[in-house]
């Protein structure tokens, strides 16, 4: 079986300086992507699937707040800040963990709903439901919820940098593979 060899290949040029540019320049956007995906989607769906195991306890609110920090374009990011205390098999715990993603936010209005759901727990001395994981009862949340708008925020952001960083490079082996690269270094 005989293999189709491009021109270039034929006349033993080089590809041209522009070519390795190209999918040089796209690598960090394929690091990037595949670093959100490893360091934040991930972590978020494994976490929410293991926590579904995990027991509802009450527990006292000590602090609660909505942290504001400012973001591009005038946007302004939320993040909860709890601490508390809750029982569990005979055992006194204190947790610090609001929700699944601990990163701060503006998807929505679920950080000001939660750290106002806490912050009125605390004031009014009231318990609320946590979620402990009974293998580990030191580790608990407050919120279990895996939030769909930022996952998937998250992951069109992933996938738009995984495709810029694969198919820029694509694009330069399909165009050399079929001798189309004009003039070069």
């Amino acid at each position: 079986m005989k293999r189709k060899v491009s021109q270039r290949a034929k006349a033993g040029q080089k590809i041209p300086g522009g070519m390795w540019l190209t999918a040089l320049f796209a690598a960090p956007f394929a690091v990037a992507g595949l670093a959100i995906l490893m360091l934040m989607v991930a972590p978020a769906v494994y976490d929410w699937a293991r926590m579904r195991s995990w027991q509802p306890v009450p527990a006292k609110v000590e602090l609660a707040l909505v942290q504001n920090h400012p973001a591009s374009r005038g946007r302004v990011d939320h993040t909860v800040s709890v601490r508390y205390r809750y029982q569990f098999d005979g055992g006194r715990y204190k947790g610090t963990r609001a929700s699944i993603s601990e990163r701060s936010d503006n998807i929505g209005d679920f950080q000001q709903r939660l750290g106002g759901r806490l912050r009125d727990a605390m004031n009014t001395e009231s318990p609320v439901q946590i979620w402990v994981n009974p293998r580990n009862p030191a580790e608990s949340t407050v919120d279990r919820s895996l939030r769909l708008r930022l996952l998937v925020n998250t992951l069109v952001w992933a996938l738009a940098c995984c495709g810029i960083g694969l198919l820029m490079p694509a694009m330069v082996v399909r165009r050399v593979r079929h001798g189309a690269a004009g003039g070069g270094s």
